[in-house]
């Protein structure tokens, strides 16, 4: 039996990832803590970077389609595809450099992957720092172009199949548009849904999505819509001063 080969400790820092994961899907943005503490605590393997990544994939599927339920009629579509074709790209040279074991001479190392995830972690803490900075100079109220919303697109679509780590380059994208709370995080929501869709392609033809893993998702599972839930309710209860600090501090 697939748990058999996780101890209690273990299962329980999966499932808090998990969770952590399905509230950020829900709004409430610690998703970035998950991935780290996946890393720390895979038991086992020889490249728990790539297999975390991996792993994580068919959930984030999941919790998009979850996350869609609630927000599903504050969407602005209009707002997405300008990113899509920058998007299918950043994913197709990501795809090169980390999904395929073929490409031995481009392919990233494991423990570069684990210093390029830190290092986001720590570009995400100095951009939720720097926000009101850089956003100011990001001044618009409508989408960008059709040229800089494809650079957003690259560098979401890239960021992402290296390690689910694009939220910061939407943020970016997104928050100078001066959109409300709830069509921001359903237009958030949206697009990750579709990257992830995208994503799922080289994924499985590549090899990198294992039965064990589905296995132990799939007992997992039910964690998602109470994480996802949470992060709903949490979005609406708590103001961002009470939530941003203990989210930098964890990072």
């Amino acid at each position: 039996m697939i748990l058999e080969t996780y101890s209690a400790v273990e299962l329980c820092w999966i499932a808090l990832a998990i969770l952590m994961l399905g509230m950020s899907k829900g709004g409430f943005p610690v998703g970035s803590i998950a991935l780290p503490v996946l890393i720390l605590v895979w038991p086992g393997h020889a490249e728990p970077a790539k297999t975390v990544v991996a792993f994580m994939l068919p959930l984030l599927c999941t919790m998009d389609v979850v996350a869609l339920a609630f927000y599903r009629r504050h969407i602005l579509w209009k707002r997405i595809t300008p990113l899509l074709p920058g998007t299918i790209l950043g994913v197709a040279v990501g795809s090169v450099l980390f999904v395929s074991r073929e490409a031995a001479m481009l392919t990233v190392p494991d423990r570069w992957l684990k210093l390029c995830i830190g290092v986001l972690g720590v570009i995400f803490v100095v951009y939720r720092a720097m926000k009101a900075w850089l956003l100011g100079r990001l001044d618009a109220t409508t989408a960008p172009g059709g040229v800089k919303a494809g650079i957003f697109g690259f560098f979401a679509g890239l960021t992402s199949t290296l390690a689910h780590a694009a939220g910061p380059v939407i943020q970016m994208y997104l928050l100078p548009q001066k959109l409300d709370k709830l069509h921001f995080v359903g237009t958030t929501v949206a697009f990750f849904f579709i990257l992830n869709l995208v994503k799922m392609v080289p994924f499985a033809l590549l090899g990198r999505i294992e039965t064990g893993n589905l296995v132990l998702a799939a007992y997992l599972l039910p964690v998602i819509p109470i994480g996802v839930g949470t992060g709903y309710l949490l979005v609406r209860l708590l103001k961002p001063k009470y939530y941003v600090g203990f989210i930098h501090v964890v990072l």
